[in-house]
This record gives C-alpha cells, sequence and structure tokens, in this order.
C-alpha cells in the first residue's frame, strides 16, 4: 500500500467534451431547471501534468452515501446543486435526473448563464484505492476499449463529487482546485502493466497481468531521485506552516480584538451605570437639602406673627440653595436670613391682625367698642325718622 501526498489538482479532471449545462421543463422556459452533466465520458484524460495518460475504470468506481454535492470549481464555497447516486450508462459517467439546486448566488448565475448559452465543462473529484501504471510498449483494457502506454488507470477510487468549471488544468490556469502546490496524504496500492516475457523476440503487451511494484523508498533515495518533488514538498510544507501560523494568528487577533470589544462594551456599561447612580445620589442629597430647608422655614413661620396662608410666598425669598457647601445645608446661617426676612414682612404689618379677621384674636374692649358705635347709629337712625314724621317703636 503506498501512502504519499498527492497534490490536490491530481485527484481532480476536466476531460474535454464534458459539459454540463441547465434544461427548462418547459418551452417556455418557465418551468423547474434541470441538470444535464456528463462528468467524465470513460474515455482518456490526455496528457495529465500528474498521470500522463490517464483512465478511470468505472467498473471500479464506488459512491459511498446517497446524496453527493455539485459545486463550482471545486469550491466548498459555491455550491450548485445536491444529487443522488450518479449513474453510469453507455460507458458515461453522468449526474442523475433528481438533481435539485441549493438557493444560493452560485446557482443562480450558473443557471442564468448556462440558459444564455455560457459553455461549462464537466469536472469529477475522486480519491484512487489502486492504480495500474502502464509503462511505454505496454497496454491494458479498461471501458471496453485498450489503453496504450505510458498512462495509468485507476482501477478503484471512490466518487467525492462533481463540479462545472470555466476551465481545467493547464499551463495557464492557477485555479486552486487543480493546484499543483496543495497536498493530501493518500493511501493507495500500485501495479503495473507486464510485457509478456515468455518469448524474448515477442514485444507485444501481455494484457491485465498485474505485479506488485515497490512504492517505498527512504528520504535518502527519495532525495537522490526525485530532488524536484522533495523541494516541491518541503516548499509545499512551509508554506502550510507559515499559512497555518498566519492562521493562528489572525485567529488570535480576531479573539483578542472581541474581547477588547466585549470589555469596552462592558466599561461603557459600567460607566452608565456609575453616572445613573451619581444622578440618583445627587437627586436624593437635593430632595434632602429641599426637605430640611422647608422644615426650617415651617418652623420660623410657626414662630411668626405671618398668618399661613402668605407662608408660601414669604418662603420664596430665601432660598436654601444659597447656604448648602459641599452637600450641607448651614442651618445657622439659613435661620438667621429666615429671621430677617419674616422681620420684615411683619415691620411691613404682614401679621394675622391685620390681613383677616378670620386669622385676628378679638380683645372685649373691641367688643365694647363696636357696641357703643352700634348704639350711636340706631340713636341716628331715629332722630332722622322723627323729623321726618316717622314714628319709631322706641317714642
Amino acid at each position: 500500500m503506498n501512502e504519499q501526498k498527492l497534490p490536490k489538482g491530481a485527484l481532480r479532471f476536466v476531460e474535454a467534451g464534458c459539459h454540463a449545462h441547465v434544461e427548462m421543463a418547459d418551452i417556455d422556459g418557465k418551468g423547474a431547471p434541470k441538470l444535464k452533466m456528463v462528468a467524465y465520458s470513460g474515455g482518456v484524460i490526455k496528457d495529465h501534468w500528474y498521470w500522463d495518460n490517464l483512465a478511470i475504470d468505472l467498473d471500479g468506481m464506488k459512491f459511498s452515501g446517497g446524496k453527493f454535492p455539485v459545486l463550482e470549481n471545486h469550491s466548498t464555497d459555491r455550491k450548485i446543486a445536491v444529487i443522488g447516486k450518479p449513474l453510469i450508462e453507455d460507458g458515461k459517467l453522468m449526474a442523475p435526473e433528481n438533481a435539485k439546486f441549493m438557493p444560493t448566488e452560485a446557482a443562480e448565475e450558473f443557471i442564468k448563464l448556462s440558459q444564455e448559452g455560457f459553455p461549462y465543462q464537466s469536472s469529477i473529484y475522486a480519491k484512487p484505492s489502486n492504480v495500474e501504471r502502464i509503462a511505454e510498449g505496454s497496454s491494458a483494457q479498461v471501458n471496453g476499449f485498450t489503453l496504450k502506454g505510458p498512462a495509468s488507470i485507476w482501477r478503484q477510487c471512490e466518487f467525492r463529487e462533481m463540479s462545472v468549471c470555466v476551465f481545467g488544468w493547464d499551463s495557464k490556469t492557477q485555479a486552486s482546485a487543480f493546484s499543483k502546490d496543495e497536498f493530501e496524504l493518500l493511501s493507495y496500492e500500485e501495479t503495473e502493466a507486464e510485457v509478456d516475457g515468455n518469448d524474448a523476440g515477442d514485444k507485444r503487451p501481455k494484457l491485465n497481468r498485474r505485479k506488485e511494484v515497490k512504492t517505498t523508498m527512504n528520504e535518502k533515495e527519495l532525495r537522490e531521485t526525485h530532488p524536484e518533488l522533495v523541494k516541491t514538498i518541503v516548499d509545499a510544507a512551509v508554506a502550510t506552516a507559515v499559512s497555518a501560523a498566519e492562521t493562528k494568528f489572525s485567529t488570535e487577533k480576531d479573539e483578542l480584538s472581541t474581547q477588547v470589544t466585549t470589555l469596552q462594551d462592558s466599561n461603557t456599561k459600567l460607566s452608565d451605570k456609575v453616572l445613573d447612580l451619581e444622578k440618583k445620589d445627587v437627586i436624593r442629597s437635593e430632595s434632602e437639602l429641599k426637605v430640611q430647608g422647608k422644615a426650617v422655614w415651617t418652623q420660623k413661620l410657626g414662630e411668626s406673627a405671618i398668618p399661613e396662608h402668605v407662608w408660601e410666598k414669604v418662603s420664596q425669598h430665601v432660598s436654601h440653595a444659597k447656604f448648602v457647601t459641599d452637600g450641607v445645608l448651614d442651618t445657622v446661617k439659613f435661620g438667621e436670613a429666615i429671621d430677617a426676612e419674616i422681620k420684615d414682612w411683619e415691620g411691613k404689618g404682614v401679621t394675622s391682625s391685620v390681613l383677616g379677621a378670620g386669622f385676628s384674636t378679638k380683645e372685649p374692649e373691641d367688643e365694647n367698642k363696636q357696641t357703643q358705635e352700634a348704639a350711636s347709629v340706631d340713636a341716628d337712625v331715629a332722630r332722622l325718622a322723627n323729623l321726618a314724621g316717622v314714628k319709631t317703636s322706641k317714642e
């Protein structure tokens, strides 16, 4: 069993002539779209940069699971559809009729461009478990035809997905899906076709005969026989390590940024809470000072001669706020100011005896004086009546 790192591009194939397009169920184009896709024709994928000429034995292709993805350029970020088990008919690998398109931007773009005539190609992604190498001068049968060496045949492989593509791999394309620089660890058995040695003069290849070949070597042998491959693997490992370090740094940076943002949010909420508490404390202190000031006024006015109904007006002339220092009311100076204000009002005659009978205290001598005045008025009325010839009851 051979275990080695294979470039990812060596597991993905675009065969000339394979295509993908969309057909509508109705002639007017209003029906549900149907995927028409020939992913592999069963023929030779010529001049592959890794496998030389390559054929995939459809009889040895395995399908694990009941659903498979259809992607764009083998990118998991570009989901096109989901299909059931692919069909193998007439020596071709095709998408089944029951493809379900995904509600994605990539799928919508594929459907639209396909209907407008864009020539999409098809590609498959599979992993081999048995590879037969055919040397120059040898040949082997596969999918009903003879494949001459140098070539490779995937005798057994596992199908993973199929993709719609704009282009496959060539010398000008740099698509990561077909890259030589991204690797995947894979285990597979490798065999090769033999030339029949029974007759030294007969160089015709003997078909369908295999032998195990050496597929492992130590590091020294690998460096001596495949220096370019070693360099490619080392460069890939360095690139992978750098990429992993950059990814880790980026992740840690994002996590730290998230923590900073969280702390900033918490700090903002805490500051708002502190400001709210300070506000409530100020309001409570002001309310307490106001109540304390009103109590002093009430006491002072209650001891004065000023009528109660004007207390509110009088108290407006001396505010407690002028006597507050560092949140403490100076009750002594405040009381002195109140006394001065009350004295001013009383000095101007605003007392209970002046502003209303309801607040006056009647003395006995005041009552006698009123009685005398009333009697005098009665006498004057009687005298005037006599002059007018009117008799009163007292005559």
